[in-house]
Parts: C-alpha cells; structure tokens; sequence
C-alpha cells in the first residue's frame, strides 16, 4: 500500500476495516505472545508489516527459524522383495 492509503485507512475506526484471518498456529502463538504487555493485535501485526515493507525482507524470511531445520525426507528402503514371475509358458 502507499503511504497515503495507509495514512487514510489509519482514521477509519478498527472495526469498519477489512478483517485478516490467520491460519498458523505459530502464528497465534507468537502474536498472543506479542500481545501480552497490552498491544492490540492489529498493532502488533501493522508494526510488522512495516517493519518487512522497510527492510526489503519477505515474510517467509522473516519467519523463518533462525537455525535450518533438517529433515530426512527419503523414507527407509524396504527390505521386501517381490517374487519374479515365470513368463515361459
């Protein structure tokens, strides 16, 4: 959003503007955890977008975890084999 439409959505009361669903579970806990000294969600989300919109940054960096997480995606090989069919008849 530019500046303007950001400065004129600021004198619009909370709830006459539009709604924002989150659907992260670490998400709620991170935002229920910056909430707790008292900021509105609405706040804390606003500071954040900003913050990102500032510094270039996307969100998926921005939240992503500080350390990589490493996962072993390859299943175990299974040790079955199948019999090989007899085709000579």
């Amino acid at each position: 959003m530019h500046d303007d439409m950001l400065a004129g959505m600021s004198g619009i009361a909370r709830r006459h503007q539009p709604p924002i669903t989150i659907r992260s579970a670490r998400a709620a806990a991170l935002l229920a955890r910056l909430t707790a000294g008292g900021r509105s969600q609405a706040e804390v989300i606003e500071d954040a977008l900003e913050q990102l919109a500032a510094g270039h940054q996307t969100l998926a960096a921005a939240l992503a975890p500080a350390t990589p997480l490493d996962f072993a995606w390859e299943p175990p090989r299974s040790g079955l084999q199948s019999p090989v069919p007899d085709l000579g008849d």
